[in-house]
């Protein structure tokens, strides 16, 4: 007897490494992608633009800790924008239709992400160790399809748990992109000052904040994007075993 392929019981394709669906998904939505971004670091963008070319070098040494104070802000932003990223990790909306969508997961995941924040900071206060465990479990809460604060923390944790060498990756990844951004903008920028700095010379520090809020709007959506493709990938049932 010659038995017939059952295609309905055939194995289903294995999926693709995270990174290289997140480099898929961040390729085909790019655009509404960067423009979530730009709203989820509006606070970063908002304050550099608001700096003014430093007059002495006083000014210039507080554009320099300005620039390094905003890659910090950034950091709660681009935990806001995994959860508008997994509009687009979820499902292949329109172009329109993720952003649309990304954007209400954004403000979906305002409230959850304070939450995460404030936890983190208070693990950071009591030991340097706690506060960098858990940025890579709560770094998945943006993107939690959980109801409630506290719900969303949890999945978050399971999740990571059960994930953790490629969640500590993609959070060390995203970490490490901020530092490169601020370390490169600086060297570009930022050059050592004479004393007495001419204006010509104080002028490059303003665009050092300027670059600095540009590249993170820029670079934030891939990582941001990878973390939300891990949560997504993974069922509500599973993370609440």
């Amino acid at each position: 007897m010659d038995p017939t392929p059952n295609h309905s019981s055939a194995a289903r394709p294995p999926h693709p490494p995270v990174v290289v669906a997140a480099l898929r998904i961040w390729l085909r939505y790019a655009i509404p992608l960067t423009l979530l971004s730009a709203i989820a670091l509006s606070p970063v963008i908002a304050t550099a633009l608001r700096t003014r070319a430093p007059v002495d070098q006083a000014g210039a040494k507080a554009a320099l800790v300005l620039g390094w104070e905003l890659i910090a802000l950034a950091w709660f932003g681009q935990l806001v924008l995994v959860g508008g990223a997994s509009a687009m990790t979820r499902a292949r909306p329109s172009q329109l239709r993720a952003l649309g969508t990304g954007f209400v997961q954004l403000v979906r995941a305002i409230l959850p992400c304070l939450a995460a924040v404030t936890a983190i900071a208070i693990g950071g206060l009591a030991l340097a160790v706690p506060g960098l465990v858990l940025i890579v479990l709560l770094a998945l809460t943006g993107a939690s399809p959980a109801r409630g604060v506290p719900a969303q923390l949890a999945d978050s944790i399971a999740v990571a748990r059960k994930h953790l060498p490629t969640v500590v990756l993609a959070s060390a990844a995203m970490i490490a992109i901020d530092l490169a951004i601020g370390l490169v903008a600086q060297r570009v920028f930022a050059a050592p000052l004479p004393r007495p700095p001419a204006p010509a010379q104080l002028a490059p520090y303003r665009h050092f904040v300027h670059a600095v809020a540009l590249a993170l709007v820029l670079a934030s959506p891939l990582p941001a994007t990878v973390l939300a493709t891990i949560r997504t990938r993974v069922s509500p049932q599973v993370a609440g075993r």
